[in-house]
Order: C-alpha cells, then sequence, then structure tokens
C-alpha cells in the first residue's frame, strides 16, 4: 500500500533497554519523527506506553492519535500501522508470551481486542512498570511481574477503553507546562491561568495523565534533555540550563538516576 499515509522514512526503532520477567518482554525503544512503520502484524499479543513525542495508529479502518500516557493494547495477529508524525516517539513495549496467556485466566482476555487507554490508573501502572525497569535490583522481578498483573487487571475493570474526553482546562495546563519546562511553575499559577481552583487541577492532572504536576515536569525535562542529546551535539551545560536544571551536575546526578547512563554516556549510546 502506497500514498501519504506512509509519507518520511521506514521507521527504525532504536532499543534503548530489554528485560524479561516471566511471560512478559520488556523494550525501550525510540521512533525518528516523519517517518513510518508499514503495515505489520506481531505473532504475540503487545502493550505500549507512549513516553514522549506521539503517533498516529491505523488499524481496522480507524485512526488514533497516541500521545504521552496512552497505553494501546494490540492483539496478536492484528495488522496495523503507524505514523511518527509528532516528532521523534519513545515508547515502552510489552510482548506477553502467547503460551502463557492461559494462565493469566480472566485478566488474560484483555489482551485479546484493541484498545487504547489515555492516562488514568492504566497509564499510572504502566509508567511504575518504566521505573522498575530503570532501577533494577533483586526484587525487581517480583515487583514488574506483580505491576504487570495489576495492569492487566486494571484494564479489564476499565469500563471505557479510551477514557473520558480531556477536558480543555487540562489540554491547557499540560500546553503552558510543556512552553515553560525550563521556568519554575507552581500549582496555584497554572490553575489561575487556565481558570480552575488548584485542588480541581491537581486532582484533575493526576487523573488524566497519571501522574502529579511535579512529576510530569521532571519527566518531561529530562525527555526533552534526552532528545537534544540525541538530535544534537549541544554542550551539556547549555542542555541543563535550557532545560531548568540547576546546573550540569544536578542534570547528570539525576539523569543517570532515571537513565541508568550519564548524559555523555546515552548520547554515546544513540548516536551508534
Amino acid at each position: 500500500m502506497a500514498g501519504p499515509l506512509f509519507k518520511g522514512a521506514p521507521a527504525q526503532r532504536v532499543a534503548i533497554r530489554r528485560a524479561r520477567v516471566g511471560s512478559f518482554s520488556f523494550t525501550e525503544g525510540m521512533h525518528a519523527g516523519d517517518s513510518f512503520l508499514p503495515w505489520h502484524a506481531h505473532p504475540v499479543p503487545t502493550i505500549c506506553l507512549v513516553l514522549d513525542g506521539g503517533f498516529t495508529e491505523f488499524a481496522s479502518g480507524e485512526a488514533v492519535a497516541c500521545e504521552p500516557a496512552t497505553v494501546k493494547f494490540m492483539p496478536a495477529g492484528e495488522g496495523h500501522c503507524d505514523r511518527f508524525d509528532h516528532g521523534p516517539a519513545r515508547g515502552l513495549m510489552v510482548e506477553v508470551d502467547g503460551g502463557e496467556v492461559p494462565t493469566l485466566g480472566s485478566y488474560g482476555s484483555v489482551l485479546e481486542r484493541r484498545a487504547h487507554y489515555q492516562g488514568g490508573e492504566v497509564a499510572g501502572l504502566a509508567f511504575r512498570v518504566h521505573r522498575e525497569l530503570w532501577n533494577p535490583d533483586d526484587a525487581a522481578p517480583l515487583a514488574l511481574e506483580g505491576l504487570m498483573l495489576e495492569l492487566l487487571a486494571s484494564a479489564s475493570r476499565a469500563q471505557e477503553p479510551r477514557g473520558p474526553r480531556t477536558a480543555p482546562w487540562l489540554t491547557a495546563a499540560r500546553d503552558l507546562i510543556e512552553a515553560e519546562l525550563g521556568t519554575p511553575l507552581g500549582v496555584t499559577r497554572v490553575a489561575l491561568i487556565v481558570g480552575v481552583h488548584p485542588v480541581t487541577l491537581a486532582r484533575g492532572f493526576r487523573r488524566c495523565f497519571g501522574c502529579t504536576m511535579g512529576e510530569y515536569v521532571r519527566r518531561r525535562r529530562l525527555e526533552r534533555a534526552m532528545e537534544q542529546l540525541r538530535t544534537s551535539q549541544i554542550p551539556l551545560a547549555a542542555i541543563a540550563a535550557a532545560n531548568g536544571f540547576a546546573d550540569q551536575s544536578h542534570f547528570s546526578n539525576l539523569f543517570r538516576r532515571r537513565v541508568g547512563l550519564s548524559p555523555s554516556g546515552y548520547r554515546r549510546l544513540v548516536s551508534c
């Protein structure tokens, strides 16, 4: 199939980290912007968490926008394609061993249908899975398997897979945070600008995006720094300053804690 759907270059995923725990295989990867994955299907059920950037997925005659905090389920063998039309995208892909699905009981049924969840409890659990992958210790396999089972249970209970429509003031709050990632922001100030009570904003933001505003800011600062590291040769000190870190040392310490590599080590990895 050809045409405007497949503009740009074929997408190539750059794998950042891989792990396997029980029935689940995890791969965190990146795709370049203005690229595409042609029609394909996975031999096993997959779950994908969008960490940064976004893309449009086409399946069964439907187009779905996948944004940060989107969790999508894709059954084994279902054809789909992806167009990375929102800049570079970073995501966590979970492949579920098809032979193990029956052992998951009733929770395994959620792997048999295509579904998308935006924010909420499902996304919150998926982000916790991602954090466990970046902070491995002796208890991590147990924690990861437990979190994945919780995620499947949460998705099974959800009445509306796509979640509620995002309120305009929540979108405005997120856009304001994105525009001012390098400067200090407070919940009260953002709430005043978007026209809601601070408590309403704090609760709504966490419910919609699966994290507090502070967690979102910290994550997005690091994600923007990661994008700059892989797409430019901007000095580390300049990246730290542009993204609101106190200094290069503060940036490096937080980056290593989150990513498991130094900023320079990450730059070398993704530049290969």
